[in-house]
């Protein structure tokens, strides 16, 4: 089974790189053993402009990414919060995306924080990352709070209670990956008259 996990940092060797890593290592544990890292710092991927440019060509920059994926059974974001948002990379990820790419698979949410906070990105992405591409964000999420000291740079979480949640999320990740499979199945030929959400 294919996982994708996008670390939706700007930045170099950021805090979400390392919780995106750590969140791979411990994949492999539950039947993920495909895994595609896609690190948005390393992605030179245009501002959407609204489909005024056609992204279908085979070089433009979208159809690589679009490729893993579709290819994907499931997905992992990791958002740091800047200035209690997500980063503009990643919203401009979810601008490209459509039904063909996540529609109707799982994706977990993850944000990073260097502080106590961290749920803002969720609460923005969870309101407005979904609509047109279909991605069934899973109920539970994951905030990596303090996370300068939460996840050592060998990918060793320092809280045990909380690497137990990892756990557990990780195991539901991979439950509704192996359902939504079936609701794919289903729904395949009318899921493309239904191209956008109202």
């Amino acid at each position: 089974m294919k996982l994708t996990l996008i670390s939706g940092s700007q930045r170099q060797n950021s805090s979400s790189q390392r919780v995106a890593r750590y969140l791979q290592k411990l994949s492999n544990e539950y039947g993920f053993t495909d895994t595609n890292f896609l690190e948005l710092c390393n992605v030179e991927l245009p501002l959407h402009d609204g489909y005024t440019t056609d992204i279908s060509a085979e070089s433009h920059p979208w159809q690589a990414i679009a490729h893993h994926l579709r290819e994907s059974d499931a997905f992992i974001f990791v958002s740091p919060e800047w200035h209690g948002m997500a980063p503009p990379a990643l919203k401009n990820l979810l601008l490209y995306c459509s039904v063909t790419e996540l529609g109707h698979k799982p994706a977990l949410l993850t944000s990073v924080s260097a502080g106590p906070n961290g749920v803002y990105p969720l609460s923005e992405l969870r309101m407005t990352g979904f609509k047109n591409n279909h991605v069934c964000f899973l109920p539970d999420h994951l905030i990596f709070r303090q996370s300068e000291s939460l996840i050592s740079p060998d990918l060793i979480c320092n809280d045990a209670v909380f690497e137990g949640r990892v756990h557990y999320t990780l195991k539901l990740l991979k439950s509704y990956a192996d359902a939504l499979k079936h609701v794919r199945e289903v729904i395949r030929e009318e899921n493309k008259k239904y191209h956008y959400g109202m």
